[in-house]
């Protein structure tokens, strides 16, 4: 197997969408880092799983870290969400705060971890 030409960092990479935007990208001969609360059922010699929950500002700025000196990456996609359904009267500001997280901050954070080496490569994808 030869060496992967590019390497993308997928969120939520480990269930739904995100385990089949990982296998597809794999089956075409990237390495994927999966960053996501719990590994894929799966495995692949070009995959690494990270388990950070996304939601926790503090384990994501060590997770960003650990990607931008572990990996060059080269495209980046942020695939992780969630949906907590209320009606206006029963939501909450800390789940609004939860949900900003997840969605902006964690891919805030994130871009700027990998943003780095995408400027010294000049080359880059989100």
């Amino acid at each position: 197997m030869s060496e992967p030409r590019y390497t993308a960092l997928v969120t939520g990479g480990s269930a739904g969408i995100g385990a089949d935007i990982c296998q597809r990208m794999l089956a075409d001969g990237w390495h994927v880092v999966s960053l996501a609360r719990r590994a894929p059922e799966w495995q692949h010699p070009n995959l690494t799983a990270i388990n950070v929950d996304l939601l926790d500002a503090a384990a994501t700025q060590q997770a960003a870290k650990e990607v931008a000196a572990r990996f060059a990456v080269s495209h980046f996609i942020h695939n992780a969400g969630v949906i907590w359904p209320h009606l206006l009267q029963d939501a909450t500001v800390d789940e609004l705060q939860g949900l900003t997280q997840i969605h902006l901050g964690s891919a805030l954070t994130l871009m700027q971890a990998v943003l780095p080496n995408m400027e010294q490569t000049g080359f880059g994808r989100v």
